[in-house]
């Protein structure tokens, strides 16, 4: 009976995975939640730069370090993942850099956040995003997950250099890293009070996002973030994916799993 009612949950949640990724090629879906929910992080007049990927491409580091690198604020629209959302900044020659992953890291990942859901849902997502901005990569710089937790400021350069801008780079030394690994804990701790993506849009100053957390902090200092929810690296999560990666590599998903990768590399073909 548990397995039954599992069954069911993944089925009903896929369904909605599915059509929310449908909706997300779409220019109403950008400009409803720019409206709506995510105020903060859409596009929008006097945005500086998108930036935006499949979920689990590395979207909070990228976004987190890239403010985290500025002398001054900047607006950066982020965490639609929408393939709408970069079409938009390439339409109004609005910088974006394009986060992507290897598929199968990008969807095991994905589909255990997203629990209970059906793996191949997660797959076809995966693929309709990529093949969506496929039109528009002349327009946007690329940012491949093991470059962006490794070396971000090289994709920071290749945004300069496209687009004429002079943003300043993020440099991967141990104190940097470490502080953006704990705001991406914060911002999963408590992501109903968005204070994170306040100072990531460029809206609080950091500031703010520690005295929120300090303050907190002393009426709960037992809160921790899920560990499925928290997008880096840990022994659970490495065991968890590895149960997903079975799943993906079977049979009946080999086809859509043979073109999630060709998407993978023809974006990042030069």
């Amino acid at each position: 009976m548990i397995g039954q009612h599992g069954d069911v949950a993944a089925a009903h949640h896929s369904v909605r995975y599915a059509v929310r990724s449908r909706l997300s090629t779409t220019s109403g879906y950008v400009a409803i939640a720019g409206r709506i929910r995510h105020t903060d992080e859409a596009i929008r007049l006097g945005t500086d730069v998108v930036i935006d990927g499949f979920p689990r491409c590395a979207n909070t580091f990228a976004t987190i370090a890239f403010q985290l690198a500025q002398r001054e604020p900047v607006r950066i629209a982020h965490h639609l993942h929408a393939p709408a959302h970069l079409a938009a900044a390439a339409d109004t020659k609005i910088p974006g850099i394009l986060l992507i992953r290897e598929p199968i890291g990008a969807v095991s990942s994905e589909a255990i956040r997203e629990q209970p859901i059906r793996v191949g849902t997660v797959l076809s997502a995966y693929g309709r995003f990529y093949e969506h901005v496929l039109p528009y990569l002349d327009r946007l710089t690329v940012g491949e997950f093991s470059v962006v937790t490794t070396g971000f400021g090289r994709v920071i350069d290749a945004l300069n250099e496209r687009c004429g801008t002079a943003f300043d780079r993020f440099d991967h030394g141990e104190r940097d890293v470490q502080l953006v690994f704990s705001l991406i804990d914060e911002r999963e701790r408590r992501p109903a009070l968005k204070h994170v993506d306040r100072f990531i849009a460029g809206e609080a100053p950091l500031r703010d996002v520690v005295e929120v957390a300090r303050a907190l902090d002393r009426d709960d200092a037992r809160s921790v973030a899920p560990e499925h929810a928290v997008p880096r690296p840990s022994p659970r999560r490495d065991e968890m994916k590895r149960a997903i990666r079975r799943q993906i590599e079977s049979r009946h998903l080999r086809p859509a799993l043979r073109r999630a990768q060709e998407l993978y590399e023809r974006v990042l073909a030069p």
